[in-house]
Parts: structure tokens; C-alpha cells; sequence
């Protein structure tokens, strides 16, 4: 008898474990993981691009001394202590025993570098435009001086450029032209890369924190552009999670006992830019002409289903960040009778011009902004490309129109001067105006956040009438997933933190 409820006990935990393992291919202990994402990866070098699909696979193999919450607010990584030693100095600790995927320990001399790059480069741009200095204090501490107040840092150390990338790999790489096997400190190490198709990474099994390293072996992300393709791959059980989730498909999936839809409030702000410098855009009316004419309610349904929230704001300032208003001014409508006054009154009688997009989610929209911007004499065509090439085309001004997303953060100092201030980098409409800078500037002087909204509320009402780009609307974020994979976790941004992944 005590032989039989022996075997009894041991059959029924056997149920028991295999029950907590569950699902297709992972466990806590282990198993693989594959996303499926609508953009490949552009380059491992943290400060070759800012693109979201780039920084969500490169976060997983480098570390920075700041991760982000749910909100893209900073919060400790590799720093395990830091201190506001002034107004302008910044103290950083650094752990001691983070080890690199080569076996080395990184040091205060590998962090110091690898900002200092980041600082001289071009990506992060405004975002290091108030740091004076970045220098070691001791072995794992450094030191930040900024040419004043800047509450933003934390924050700003949390943009995919700041990486932190060990300085031997920095070197190689650099010497060799060749960033195609990255070295860094994070959860992952790198695997293998075939370009517009997967990005494979391993668990590292010697990263500092044991307590909280990955949960699943490996993360494998799939390229297909398409939206219906992805879902299907994640319905199939051919991917665990699609974070590029289309919501053509929303209906399709409800009620689908193996799938869970995972949704989160975005910061994500749809928009139409246009190139200031190009000469159909350089008049301010025209520009405001096209804020009137676009049917921002109709992109939201054709671009999302109606899962989202119009807005009419003209500096990406999501509703949901410090300061934010909706409607500057009150200014906007949709009301293509008092775009065609605008139009009338800058002396336009139409020209022919182009709409760049790279997505499904922003073809879709083009085709509704192309037949709103027909009816004030706009003649568009659309012209799709890869994502890669957008920003170079973007640098030699053969961008007239385009329509994409921006992640914003809560914090409108980590871009307004990126956006709409510095040249290059991610001023998408090379918008250009002396008055704005104060403005921007007077919301970065202060420690105190009602202060700093006051002058985001003034940046805002500034922008309205400049109309450089038209806001149209905040996404909600969804994921879809195989309802058996936990640790699936959103931000205002994209679904992050993959390490958390498993069955």
C-alpha cells in the first residue's frame, strides 16, 4: 500500500511539474522563444540609428546604466547607485561584477568611452547637447557634468545610443568596419543575423545579476512585413509573440482560446511630416492648409481600427506626456472649406508632390491623406521603401512628405530639440525656427515638473500655428501572443523586457 501511494505521489508531481512547464517551447528553466516584428534591425552600432525595431533587439544584448519603466522613465540597470552631487554633476556607480560576453570585467574606463562616442556621435544629438563632460571618478564610478540643470539625464541615459559597448569591441569594430558580432553585457549574446529575415540570440548564462537573468534559452525575432502573416505565424504556433500586432486582424483573433491580445496605452504619435525646406512646404499657410484638410478620426480607422485617440497637436507631444495638450490653441478641425481659404490666401493653387511610408499601417493612412490633400488641389502620390533607406533619403531631403509613428516620451525634453531644433538626426522635417529654442530650453532649466509643463504648454501653442507636421493620432499598443506564454510586458512604447518570456 505504501509502495502505491509512493509511485502515486511521484505520478501526480510529475503532472505537477509538467504542468508549470506547459505551453510549446519554453520553461522557466529554458526553451526558445520567437517574436515575430515587421522591420528588421538596421545596425548594431548604438549609434547608428534610433529606429525602434533596431533598439528593441540591440537593448537585449548591450546593458545601459538606465532601463526604462512602462512610462520610458529611467530606472537602474547597471547602476547601482547614483547621486546628484549639484545642480550640474551627476555621479554614477557602476556594479563590480559585470561581466562582458567575452569574459572581461566592465569598468568605469569601458562606460566612459562608450558615452564619450555616443556624445561625439550623431544619433543622440540634443540629448547629450547639455553634457560638458564625461570622466571617470574611480574604477566604477563616473562622473557627469551638464552646462546646467538637467533633470532629464536618467532618462536621456536610457535611449538605445547610450548602450554601453565594451571598448576592445568598440575598437574591432570600428578598425574593421564591421559591427556584425556584437560583444556587450547583456541577458543575450549574440547568435546569428540573416538580414530581412531573423536575429537569433542566446541566453547569457554568466550575466551579473543571477537573480534576474532571461527565463527562456533564446529569443529568435522574425522578420514578415506583412500584418495578417505575423498573426497567422503567432496563431500557428510558428512564433510565441508578434509585437508589430496588425489591428486589421483584431476581430479575427477574439474569441481564439489560444491567443491572448495584450494592449497598453501608447505614446506612439501617427503623423504626416513634411520637409520645411522643400519649396511647396516653406509656406507656414500651406502648412496649416494641411492640418485642416486631413481627416485625423478617418486615419485612426483606417491606420487602426479606431483603437487609439485623435489629436491636432504639431510637436509630437503625445496627450499623455508632461504638459501635453491635445488641441493647442484650439486651433485645428477637420475642414477642408478653411484649408482651401489657406490655400487661397498663400496664393496656391496646387503642385504635385510625394508621401513616403515604409509600413502597412501608414500606406493605409497615405491613401486616405492622399485623397483629403486632392480635395485642396494637392496632387501625392505614395512610394514605399525599407525602413533602412528612410533616413538617409530623410538627410538628402528626397523626403517631401511621409507618414510614421514616434515613440514620446512622458519627458518632452528627450525630443523636442532632437525634433525640431538640431540639424540631422531625427528633425525628419529639417524645421528651423530661432524663436523656439527658449522655449524648449526654459523647460529643461527647472527641477520643478509644474514648471516644466508651463513651458511645454508654450512650446506647444508655439508650434500650432508653425505646423511643421500634422499629429494625428496616439495608437493603442497591442501584442498578440500564445495565451500560455507569460511575462508578456508593454510599454507606452512597444512590447519590451523579452527576457521575461516563458511557459
Amino acid at each position: 500500500m505504501k509502495r502505491l501511494l509512493s509511485i502515486l505521489l511521484a505520478v501526480a508531481l510529475s503532472a505537477i511539474l509538467l504542468s508549470a512547464c506547459g505551453g510549446n517551447t519554453a520553461s522557466h528553466d529554458g526553451g526558445d522563444i520567437t517574436i515575430v516584428q515587421a522591420l528588421d534591425m538596421v545596425s548594431w552600432d548604438p549609434n547608428a540609428t534610433s529606429d525602434l525595431s533596431n533598439g528593441y533587439v540591440i537593448n537585449n544584448v548591450y546593458s545601459k546604466l538606465f532601463t526604462f519603466d512602462e512610462n520610458i522613465n529611467g530606472i537602474p540597470e547597471l547602476t547601482k547607485e547614483y547621486t546628484l552631487v549639484s545642480d550640474t554633476e551627476w555621479h554614477f556607480t557602476i556594479y563590480d561584477n559585470v561581466k562582458t560576453h567575452d569574459g572581461n570585467i566592465l569598468t568605469a574606463d569601458d562606460v566612459v568611452y562608450s558615452l564619450n562616442r555616443t556624445k561625439n556621435g550623431t544619433i543622440i544629438g540634443a540629448l547629450f547637447a547639455p553634457v560638458n563632460e564625461i570622466t571617470k571618478v574611480d574604477e566604477f564610478t563616473i562622473s557627469i557634468t551638464t552646462n546646467g540643470p538637467y533633470p532629464s539625464l536618467p532618462t536621456a541615459l536610457t535611449h538605445q545610443s547610450t548602450c554601453i559597448v565594451p571598448r576592445s569591441y568598440i575598437d574591432h569594430a570600428e578598425a574593421n568596419d564591421d559591427w556584425s558580432h556584437p560583444i556587450g553585457t547583456g541577458r543575450y549574446t549574440f547568435g546569428s543575423r540573416m538580414i530581412g529575415d531573423n536575429i537569433v540570440l542566446n541566453r547569457f548564462e554568466d550575466y551579473y545579476d543571477q537573480s534576474d537573468k532571461a527565463m527562456n534559452n533564446s529569443l529568435t525575432f522574425k522578420i514578415i512585413p506583412e500584418g495578417s502573416a505575423r498573426t497567422i505565424a503567432v496563431e500557428t504556433g510558428e512564433a510565441d509573440l508578434n509585437v508589430d500586432f496588425s489591428t486589421m486582424d483584431y476581430d479575427m483573433v477574439q474569441g481564439n482560446p489560444d491567443l491572448t491580445l495584450h494592449s497598453h496605452q501608447s505614446q506612439s504619435v501617427w503623423h504626416l511630416g513634411m520637409d520645411c525646406t522643400n519649396p511647396n512646404f516653406q509656406n507656414i499657410l500651406v502648412r496649416q492648409a494641411i492640418s485642416f484638410a486631413i481627416d485625423r478620426a478617418a486615419a485612426l480607422e483606417v491606420g487602426h481600427n479606431g483603437h487609439g485617440t485623435v489629436m491636432y497637436n504639431s510637436s509630437t507631444i503625445a496627450p499623455t506626456c508632461l504638459g501635453a495638450v491635445v488641441n493647442p490653441l484650439d486651433m485645428y478641425e477637420y475642414n477642408p472649406d478653411k484649408a482651401k481659404e489657406l490655400m487661397a490666401q498663400a496664393g496656391v493653387d496646387g503642385f504635385s508632390t510625394e508621401i513616403i511610408v515604409f509600413r502597412d499601417e501608414a500606406q493605409r493612412i497615405a491613401t486616405l491623406v492622399q485623397a483629403n490633400l486632392a480635395e485642396i488641389g494637392i496632387d501625392a502620390t505614395i512610394n514605399r521603401i525599407e525602413n533602412a533607406v528612410f533616413a538617409d533619403m530623410l538627410a538628402a531631403n528626397e523626403v517631401p512628405m511621409f507618414i510614421t509613428s514616434w515613440g514620446a516620451y512622458w519627458d518632452p525634453d528627450m525630443f523636442l530639440t532632437r525634433r525640431f531644433i538640431n540639424e540631422g538626426g531625427v528633425n525628419r522635417s529639417h524645421y528651423f525656427n530661432e524663436g523656439l529654442e527658449p522655449l524648449v530650453l526654459a523647460g529643461r532649466a527647472s527641477f520643478d515638473n509644474n514648471v516644466r509643463a508651463e513651458a511645454y504648454v508654450k512650446v506647444q501653442e508655439f508650434m500650432a500655428p508653425e505646423a511643421p507636421e500634422v499629429d494625428m493620432y496616439v495608437s493603442i499598443m497591442f501584442a498578440l501572443a500564445r495565451a500560455d506564454l507569460n511575462g508578456v510586458e508593454i510599454n507606452v512604447e512597444r512590447p519590451h523586457n523579452y527576457y521575461k518570456l516563458h511557459y
